[in-house]
């Protein structure tokens, strides 16, 4: 009896140490360009505005569209991505649940919860599944999704239940393509194998087929409906497979054509000498994550840490699986502990030292979100590379990623960044991650507020009293020392302080003789002051 009372209390213990640790590092978690990108096509679907349509978006639509309600119900506030952060928590701990019962179903009870405490604070694991990003949810889907394909009942609502969480990791990212691949090749070859491994009928790949199609095929109508359909085709196919100019790397390529085939037949190899029910799915978990692996390192254009979300808890399942057989866990469970135990505090060791949960990642993040905030109004344009500004509309279409700037450092694409901020007027910007002609207009017409945040100004150097100008980004300006403003004529007309300018040259007679500046009257008004102690 006690031994049971015991055996139901450990593991609502380790989710509440589990969820504690996922608290105390919320604001820890690395910082990624990612995470004001994915939410700011959140705070397009509050507007009623219409991804790919209105705003660029290179990922599915599914993410954004669940975590609308929550950025329109925390707001527009500076800490908005801690709050963004915390709502997608959950999906961490699906992904645990769903390792879990694959561990459960087909290594036991102890292969199961010594994988997923490793798992769960696999710093890869732990760190990434905490940032506001589509892979944790796509992640968790997938693995829901191969949980419940292992379950045991009915073909075909089980392969619709599966292919529902596929066809939704797919709305998620476009990289479950990959996975669906991967795992249809690991399928065939345990099947092939041994033909009676999976006993399969007609009705589980249909409710699979279904289920996977069911989704898709609905954004897709809808989308069209919207008449978005195109541009919706082209910024999640087109953008992501179009040329950047980046040689292909043929050693990895190669490298790929060695190892996969040594997979499979180590896989087929096993799979003649294994015995029992259970023997296929091991194979299968194992052989999916380790062609996962392969396929992003070697064969994916851009290899990132979130790529390998889906692989890591099937990867470590599969090798706990291995290690307990190997060590023989069942005649020395007390020593196998031991080692889990050991394997566990070195992972807090490592989460503690490289990302201490006490180092506040987005302090600097929540302070330009604030500056933004305040200096500008909604419906004001301000230009960022990702969508830092999360609530402001953007004046340029295409966000500057990795492959965007690839495709400009090799003439693939135009950097129209300057005509479009010449063109909204935009009065703010965030310098961080802009290309080479964009920053130098933006050195050339704005002038710095804090960290990458800068308004637009000019500096009109002192000694004369005469200046002219040149006005690339046309808008409100108002004529100051750093500390007042100043009365000057412009352009002839009786003088002012303030001035809506347009673009071209501008003459201005003041008889200050000192060193004054042109800046944005919004944010002057709401309390910014331009440093002008050392300029020329």
């Amino acid at each position: 009896m006690r031994l049971s009372i015991r055996r139901e209390f450990w593991p609502w213990l380790l989710l509440l140490a589990l969820l504690s640790l996922r608290l105390c590092w919320l604001n820890a978690y690395p910082f990624d360009s990612d995470e004001p990108q994915h939410a700011h096509v959140a705070w397009v679907w509050t507007q009623g505005l219409l991804p790919y349509r209105d705003v660029f978006d290179n990922h599915g639509p599914l993410f954004g569209l669940l975590n609308a309600p929550v950025l329109a119900w925390v707001g527009e506030r500076a800490d908005a991505l801690s709050w963004l952060r915390l709502a997608v928590q959950p999906w961490y701990f699906l992904a645990l649940f769903a390792a879990w019962y694959l561990g459960r179903r087909f290594y036991g009870r102890r292969v199961a919860l010594a994988a997923v405490l490793l798992v769960a604070l696999w710093p890869r694991f732990f760190l990434v599944m905490g940032q506001f990003r589509t892979d944790d949810l796509w992640a968790a889907l997938w693995l829901a999704s191969l949980a419940v394909l292992a379950m045991r009942g009915g073909s075909f609502l089980r392969g619709l239940g599966a292919g529902l969480l596929a066809g939704a990791a797919l709305c998620v990212s476009q990289k479950t393509v990959m996975l669906l691949v991967t795992a249809a090749v690991a399928g065939m070859v345990v099947g092939l194998a041994r033909r009676s491994a999976w006993r399969l009928d007609w009705r589980l790949p249909a409710g699979y087929g279904l289920g996977l199609l069911l989704l898709p095929v609905l954004f897709l109508a809808w989308f069209a409906a919207q008449g978005a359909l195109e541009i919706a085709v082209y910024n999640l196919v087109g953008y992501n497979t179009a040329e950047t100019g980046r040689d292909a790397n043929l050693w990895r390529l190669l490298l790929f054509f060695v190892l996969a085939p040594a997979a499979v037949a180590v896989a087929v190899r096993r799979q003649r000498r294994s015995h029992g029910a259970r023997a296929p799915w091991r194979i299968f978990i194992a052989l999916q994550s380790v062609l996962v692996v392969l396929a992003v390192e070697c064969i994916w254009p851009l290899v990132t840490r979130q790529d390998f979300l889906p692989a890591i808890p099937l990867l470590l399942l599969a090798l706990c699986g291995w290690a307990a057989r190997r060590w023989r866990w069942a005649a020395s469970p007390r020593r196998g502990w031991l080692a889990v135990g050991a394997v566990v505090a070195l992972e807090l060791v490592l989460l503690a030292s490289n990302e201490p949960p006490w180092r506040d990642a987005l302090r600097g993040q929540r302070a330009e979100l604030g500056s933004v905030l305040r200096y500008t109004d909604a419906g004001d344009s301000v230009m960022d590379a990702k969508g830092a500004s999360i609530f402001r509309p953007r004046p340029y279409y295409l966000v500057l990623e990795t492959m965007a700037r690839q495709r400009l450092q090799h003439g693939l694409m135009a950097d129209t960044v300057p005509e479009a901020l010449a063109e909204h007027g935009t009065m703010l910007v965030i310098r961080r991650g802009l290309p080479d002609l964009a920053d130098a207009f933006v050195l050339r017409n704005y002038l710095p507020a804090a960290g990458q945040v800068r308004i637009a100004g000019l500096l009109l150097p002192g000694g004369d009293d005469a200046h002219r100008f040149e006005v690339e980004v046309p808008g409100d300006y108002t004529l100051v020392d750093g500390r007042a403003k100043v009365m000057a004529s412009l352009d002839g007309a009786a003088p002012a302080d303030h001035w809506t300018l347009t673009r071209g040259m501008h003459r201005l007679d003041a008889s200050s003789g000192q060193v004054l500046a042109l800046v944005g009257s919004k944010a002057w008004e709401r309390g910014w002051r331009p440093a002008l102690e050392d300029a020329p």
